[in-house]
């Protein structure tokens, strides 16, 4: 089940980045397909994952913005503490049942490609002197 592809636009014109991202992604479509219902624990370890991997993704995010002197490091660092406290929170729903499983695939669709359109462009663009 494809829940949301990669798409050109989503490139930030680095290899290493967009790689990651593309895993992200990856990661998403991974939880859509271990579903909802009897399947908790399925997508409670699709989430686990999910959040390890963006943690190391950010810390190279973060890595890369601080060695070029980007201005609002502090604020996208605050970004990825929401995304990685919303993944915990969404760990702790799905075995309550508490969230709809659509609206947090939604909710963690519209975060990942948002925050890749505007908050990493806007840092790549810095980075590339664009």
């Amino acid at each position: 089940m494809v829940f949301v592809e990669w798409k050109d636009k989503y490139s930030l014109e680095n290899e290493h980045i967009d790689k990651q991202h593309k895993f992200l992604i990856q990661m998403l479509n991974d939880l859509a397909e271990a579903g909802p219902g009897d399947k908790e624990s399925a997508a409670c370890t699709c989430l686990s994952r999910m959040e390890k991997y963006a943690q190391e993704h950010f810390q190279d995010e973060e890595k890369l913005m601080r060695d070029n002197g980007y201005l609002h490091l502090d604020e996208h660092i605050k970004e990825h503490e929401g995304f990685i406290q919303q993944l915990e929170d969404y760990k702790e729903a799905v075995f309550t049942k508490y969230v709809p499983f659509q609206d947090m695939l939604e909710y963690l669709n519209n975060w990942l490609v948002g925050h890749i359109l505007e908050s990493d462009r806007k840092y790549a663009l810095y980075i590339r002197g664009d």
